[in-house]
């Protein structure tokens, strides 16, 4: 069997892309020819060198406008006729082989129609894009126990009850995360403490939040210490910020990381922050930080909302959405608690478990 993973854009912005790159040597391992089409990139090239093998057919491509790119990916989809086509991102320019008959499965990391900020036509747009996905689509793959049951409703109310759905969360590479120490790194003094987010720097995304709650501690906890990794729409505005209200010796932001250094980074952390609102957006989408956070065993600081509570329930340590005083006393009160320790196995959430789910439920849905 031949699968094919159709992706969009550059890996650093669009992050997508990793779900064919965690799955592609596991799927080979069990069997599969495996081929992905991304956009040739400098950041695309090095992560498919980091994390796939000689056995993973890489089609780079460069385009100039949505509609070349289609013709493209349509062209040498008929070249190379896979058996399976894998869409990591439903958007127009990833709607390809309306013509070419084969098993399409299409995945939904997040609900665009519940987005606040998405209005007017492009709400319009969003809800017919996944109306369209019902349509298109042989299986449904969702990331999150929300977007299941949105979809599950969804293909009933189409007329598309028994249309396959597979409940399909982000996972971690295990030769990614390692404990990995690095001197050129921020300094780690005795007694400190290093409570790490990675992803998008936004205020939706709690940059904000997690800010202002250390400020709100620092006084009393000034060998406590936020790491936050990555940019984003709100990079400038958090690093300003910072540096306005001398912020800087216990707020750190590097900016984005390459995918080698992010284990060095996570070797520092006492504790991991992953912030969510009570929002639509939130309970659809699946942070994949989440599984990244898992093989260090530390404590992740979250809300119980969506993935991360569906993942951690009592394991977690949560605070209430987008109150900086909650946050600052649950960082407080899990810095005096040493009895907290991980009771999930992290080698649950690494790729080649999701591997062997999809093989599984492909060969079982599609005989």
């Amino acid at each position: 069997m031949h699968i094919c993973f159709i992706t969009t854009g550059d890996i650093k912005s669009i992050a997508t892309a990793k779900r064919a790159l965690g799955l592609a040597n596991h799927l080979s391992d069990l069997g599969w020819s495996v081929s992905i089409i991304m956009d040739d990139t400098e950041e695309n090239r090095h992560r498919v060198e980091l994390e796939c093998d000689e056995r993973t057919k890489v089609y780079f491509m460069c385009y100039h406008s949505a509609f070349g790119e289609l013709k493209k990916k349509n062209t040498l989809i008929k070249q190379i006729k896979p058996d399976v086509l894998y869409i990591c991102a439903f958007v127009f320019r990833n709607i390809v082989a309306l013509r070419y008959r084969c098993i399409k499965l299409v995945e939904h990391s997040e609900l665009q129609s519940g987005i606040r900020n998405v209005k007017g036509l492009f709400r319009l747009r969003a809800v017919l894009q996944e109306i369209m996905s019902v349509f298109y689509s042989t299986g449904l793959l969702n990331a999150s126990k929300f977007l299941q049951n949105h979809f599950l409703k969804l293909a009933k109310k189409l007329g598309r009850e028994g249309l396959p759905m597979l409940y399909f969360p982000y996972a971690y590479n295990k030769s990614v995360c390692q404990f990995v120490r690095k001197e050129n790194l921020i300094k780690k003094e005795d007694g400190d403490k290093f409570f790490v987010y990675l992803g998008s720097l936004a205020e939706n995304y709690g940059a904000f939040t997690m800010i202002k709650a250390f400020e709100l501690i620092h006084e009393r906890h000034p060998s406590f210490h936020l790491l936050l990794l990555g940019k984003g729409p709100d990079y400038k505005k958090v690093v300003q910020y910072i540096k306005e209200n001398k912020l800087q010796t216990f707020i750190h932001t590097p900016g984005f990381v390459e995918e080698e250094d992010i284990s060095a980074y996570f070797t520092l952390a006492d504790a991991f922050i992953s912030p969510m609102n009570d929002t639509i957006q939130d309970w659809a989408r699946c942070p994949s930080k989440l599984y990244m956070y898992l093989p260090y065993k530390k404590p992740i600081i979250t809300c119980k909302i969506g993935e991360p509570y569906e993942v951690l329930k009592e394991n977690g340590v949560y605070f209430e959405p987008t109150s900086k005083e909650s946050l600052a006393q649950t960082i407080e009160n899990m810095a005096d608690d040493d009895s907290w320790n991980l009771k999930i196995d992290p080698l649950m959430h690494e790729w080649n478990i999701r591997a062997k789910e999809l093989d599984s439920w492909i060969k079982n849905c599609y005989k």
